[in-house]
């Protein structure tokens, strides 16, 4: 017997507009159809009266997992139990399908978790455990770092079992990149890593020097993604000297160009150019490079991205919404571009008719989004229900006041 349920009188946000108080119909955990009228509701539907009623968001790169394993340098909590923590948190920020981005730096990193057997282990742990019961959807980003010689073998291994969706190649190498400046990473260092100024110059000198994998190598890997319809991602695009590797590459996304002339060129050759939504909200990068604010009002941005902060993503997109662009423009910046970049499109990603019913109820207060109810495959993952009143006397008068701000 088909499951069907209602959305009732909500403004639905589909990939070109908006349908004012509509009706959005789900059976069996798909869109099945999209009324522009709200028509009658039962006491099972849900009533979205005057709220955004949008697709849930698809984070393309997200390293929250790494954070919650790691919450400091000296802590260390087992992957299956941030997994379900972490999960519960991104559920209720809107975020729906989640690739976790995991860095594979090496064996001389200082972060346990970024060397290539831990990576290694990350993965097929993520793997085994989205088999089981969840709230989202969990897929593997595997960064991989071109000074570490000793990855290809693992990343290979990792592809050949299909446990990666999305591969990306980075040189985090100093003077070039994300860190062409050496005082912005050098200060960044010694503010995350605890380290002495003459710590960090030693540690740079050493970065310098290492020897990068090959380009055949390169290749190699790039190939086998390809053979495997694994999208490949550049990472902190610099030059268009860059840009013309990876396209030999099959690159199609470009993940944070450092600079506007290639972020434009790069939307120019059809690579999806994601920008940080933290970026966004901050009005600048953490690191000193392209304002994601000014790159999106250029039009040179397909997607949004949590980067290291998954709070952002829904309040950046009313954000801009506010600033002035369209909210279904802004929406697919978090939904439908991300999935047509990794090829999710044809199932998910948008409010449309055939594709799975992962939604999002959200009010606006303040000019702020507030989350209200996350459906997965059609089923309600998330809802809060917020206390209204300013303290005990209010709830206990039963007087009416204001959401509480998420």
């Amino acid at each position: 017997m088909s499951r069907i349920r209602k959305i009732v009188g909500g403004n639905i946000v589909t990939p070109s507009g908006i349908v004012t108080n509509g009706t959005l119909v789900i059976e069996d955990g798909v869109i099945a159809d999209i009324q522009p009228f709200s028509g009658v509701g039962s006491a099972a539907d849900c009533d979205a009266s005057g709220l955004w009623v949008m697709p849930g968001m698809i984070d393309v790169h997200s390293d929250a997992i790494e954070h919650e394993m790691r919450p400091r340098p000296t802590s260390r909590f087992p992957l299956p139990f941030s997994f379900y923590e972490l999960e519960r948190k991104l559920a209720c920020q809107g975020i729906t399908m989640i690739y976790h981005s995991l860095s594979m730096l090496g064996e001389n990193s200082d972060n346990e978790a970024r060397r290539n057997q831990s990576v290694k282990s990350f993965v097929e742990q993520i793997v085994e455990l989205r088999r089981q019961h969840h709230l989202i959807r969990h897929k593997v980003h595997l960064r991989f770092e071109i000074t570490n010689l000793q990855a290809v073998p693992f990343i290979e291994e990792l592809m050949e079992a299909g446990y990666v969706e999305l591969l990306s190649f980075m040189d985090h190498t100093p003077g070039q990149g994300q860190y062409r400046d050496l005082e912005i990473q050098k200060k960044f260092i010694m503010e995350r890593q605890k380290k002495t100024e003459a710590e960090v110059v030693q540690l740079l000198e050493e970065r310098k020097n290492r020897p990068k994998v090959d380009g055949a190598q390169l290749r190699r890997l790039a190939g086998l993604a390809w053979s495997q319809g694994v999208p490949l991602a550049s990472h902190d695009d610099d030059s268009i000297a860059k840009l013309d590797l990876v396209t030999e590459w099959n690159a199609g996304i470009s993940e944070f160009p450092v600079d506007m002339e290639v972020a434009l060129e790069a939307k120019r050759r059809g690579l999806q150019v994601v920008m940080g939504a933290p970026n966004v909200m901050l009005g600048r990068s953490h690191s000193n490079n392209l304002s994601a604010q000014e790159a999106i009002h250029a039009g040179a941005v397909d997607i949004l991205c949590s980067d290291y902060y998954p709070p952002a993503m829904l309040r950046a997109v009313f954000l801009l919404h506010h600033q002035g662009l369209g909210l279904p423009e802004t929406v697919n910046m978090v939904s439908l571009n991300p999935a047509k970049a990794l090829g999710l499109d044809a199932v998910t990603g948008s409010i449309e008719i055939g594709k799975r019913a992962d939604l999002l109820l959200v009010k606006e207060h303040k000019q702020s989004p507030v989350i209200q109810k996350v459906w997965v495959n059609g089923q309600l993952v998330c809802q809060m229900d917020y206390l209204t009143g300013s303290g005990p006397a209010a709830a206990a008068e039963g007087k009416g006041a204001e959401y509480i701000e998420a």
